[in-house]
């Protein structure tokens, strides 16, 4: 009875020791994923119902239904051809708190009414141009304004993006492009308005946050802002957890996350998250701040599920205890066979 124990614990400790010294020659591949530069210039072209004409995008003010072609000119220093494609997408505010020209799969928020993409034609063509080497073309599109009058401005871009090899390696999707900006409105103006539609607990692979996720459903951007959250525990005023973002904007009728990085081990229980977000714009007459609180619960499951994911425990640990436990049981069962064995033996 004593060897049998003795030599499966001689190899239980030897298969833990051979799977451990596997794991630690175990090593990521170091990724730079780059980008490829692609030699093209993007130069828009003023058109007569522009606002401005010192800018350098398209800030049109038009009636209800009136229309007109956009004209945008793209030119390939290069000694090949270049494959590109055009789309015209809403603008979004980014995880960053800024005003981005660059999400166009981004989904169409709740408050926009008039997404750029329904305003401007882009021609089936140009999903997939070539333009020949060391070539300046012209391009148009037109553009048709709201049947009704809208306050406000609806903003958005052209997107152009060269159609190249994307780098894929480590989980890194290296896509870009070249987006002007278009402004359109009818002349009304309208100032920005926020809300904090949900507060939210989640977990990526910088570690575990909570979301706060905001709203400007006016079509208005909004400039000059400091975003500042910071997590309570439920009728209490410590500060656990908090954020500050400054430079903050956000585009018309959008709506965004903020991210609150929670530190340190998630403890269950109940809190408040309080988000307020000042801003400077000259839209307001003197210093504009909202002001947000929402409660939120980490039940004892979920906490313990954030810890366990933030310790990033390697596979083969995981392999180790699998082993182990299978080990355990076929040890157990050996040594219920052996027992049986010997209690018939003492029987006889």
């Amino acid at each position: 009875m004593r060897k049998l124990k003795t030599s499966w614990l001689v190899m239980l400790f030897g298969a833990i020791f051979a799977i451990a010294g596997f794991g630690h020659n175990v090593q990521a591949d170091d990724a730079n994923p780059g980008i490829q530069a692609v030699p093209l210039s993007v130069i828009p072209v003023l058109n007569k119902y522009q606002v401005n004409k010192n800018t350098g995008f398209y800030d049109l003010e038009m009636q209800p239904g009136q229309k007109t072609e956009l004209q945008m000119k793209l030119a390939n220093t290069n000694a090949k051809a270049i494959v590109v494609k055009m789309q015209a997408i809403a603008s979004t505010t980014d995880a960053g708190s800024h005003i981005s020209y660059a999400e166009p799969d981004k989904a169409k928020d709740s408050s926009l009414a008039y997404p750029l993409s329904s305003l401007i034609k882009i021609p089936k063509a140009y999903e997939k141009l070539t333009i020949p080497a060391r070539t300046t073309a012209m391009f148009h599109m037109p553009l048709t304004m709201p049947k009704t009058k809208f306050k406000g401005i609806v903003l958005g871009a052209i997107r152009v993006t060269p159609v190249v090899k994307e780098s894929t390696k480590a989980g890194v999707n290296n896509t870009y492009g070249y987006s002007v900006a278009v402004r359109l409105s009818n002349g009304l103006s309208q100032t920005p308005d926020l809300r904090l539609n949900s507060v939210a607990v989640t977990h990526d692979f910088a570690g575990t946050n909570v979301d706060a996720t905001l709203q400007n459903f006016k079509a208005s951007m909004l400039r000059n802002g400091k975003v500042e959250t910071r997590v309570t525990k439920r009728g209490q005023n410590r500060t656990l957890k908090a954020l500050t973002v400054n430079k903050a904007s956000a585009a018309p009728n959008s709506t965004w996350t903020v991210q609150t990085p929670w530190d340190g081990a998630v403890a269950p229980g109940d809190y408040t998250m309080h988000v307020t977000y000042t801003t400077t714009d000259p839209q307001f007459s003197g210093t504009k701040i909202w002001k947000f609180s929402r409660n939120f619960h980490i039940s004892t499951v979920d906490a313990a599920r954030y810890n366990l994911t933030n310790l990033n425990i390697p596979w083969w640990v995981y392999v180790i205890l699998a082993v182990i436990l299978l080990l355990l049981i076929v040890v157990i069962i050996l040594l219920i066979k052996r027992r049986k064995g010997d209690k018939r033996r003492v029987e006889k």
